[in-house]
């Protein structure tokens, strides 16, 4: 069978490491990048064998391909804290890694809860996100900010089974997060050349509203989905114009 590292970007995730590790426990190596976590998730990683390396986080790009060149084994399986391989999905990518894969990278639908209910629509499911399973010396991703994607341009393949994601376990860790990724998103707006519109104030969120709850058919996710389309489209996606607007007049530092 090919040796296949598994890396797992991490910043005070204690809750959420030694259920990852135990997911990927049959990897190889697997390798920890910890943001100088303030509680005990380096040292429950330690304690589960697994290399830990500190890595001040600056943006998710740089941080993954920083990640990848602690990995030894060419083939890598990528994994957040917060996530978790289903043995479904194991005894696939195991079955890739039996002789020479048919691909360079592999994609897999990723099944997400919001505080209680694994959310199956409004836009969350299935989600392709970059590749959980890839030969690292075809890919490298981009230099982004956030929403990072890979410069790849061969075939993937998409397996059947599940990733398990466990962001958001309340509304507080929501606001808590959002307040971060809108951060990273809103820097990311700017040096893209993205300007802020008043309009954005009042279309934007109403039309994610829109999109995630009756085109991608969040009302099927019941009261958490309309919570959940709620909150992305009045605090996520309001807050990051707002962030937009005050990098724009130069009120918080870029």
């Amino acid at each position: 069978m090919i040796k296949v590292s598994a890396y797992v970007l991490a910043k005070n995730e204690e809750k959420h490491i030694k259920e990852c590790i135990e997911s990927i426990k049959w990897a190889d190596e697997i390798v920890i990048v910890d943001d100088f976590s303030a509680d005990s998730t380096a040292q429950i990683a330690k304690s589960m064998k697994c290399k830990v390396v500190e890595n001040k986080f600056e943006y998710f790009g740089k941080q993954r391909n920083f990640a990848l060149t602690q990995c030894f084994n060419e083939w890598v399986i990528c994994l957040d804290a917060d996530e978790r391989i289903t043995p479904e999905l194991k005894a696939e990518i195991e079955q890739e890694l039996q002789s020479t894969p048919r691909a360079y990278a592999f994609v897999a639908p990723r099944k997400s809860m919001f505080i209680n209910r694994w959310i199956l629509h409004s836009g969350w499911y299935p989600d392709y996100r970059h590749p959980i399973l890839f030969n690292k010396n075809k890919m490298k991703y981009k230099d982004q900010l956030i929403h990072e994607d890979i410069e790849y341009n061969g075939k993937k393949i998409y397996f059947r089974s599940d990733i398990l994601h466990y962001p958001y376990d309340s509304i507080k860790q929501f606001v808590k997060k959002s307040d971060f990724y809108t951060d990273l998103r809103s820097k990311e707006m700017l040096k893209r050349g993205k300007r802020f519109r008043v309009l954005n104030l009042f279309i934007n969120p109403s039309v994610m509203f829109f999109k995630m709850y009756i085109i991608k058919k969040g009302f099927l996710d019941g009261l958490t989905g309309l919570i959940l389309a709620l909150f992305y489209s009045s605090f996520y996606t309001l807050m990051k114009y707002v962030k937009l607007w005050e990098r724009e007049n130069k009120c918080i530092k870029s």
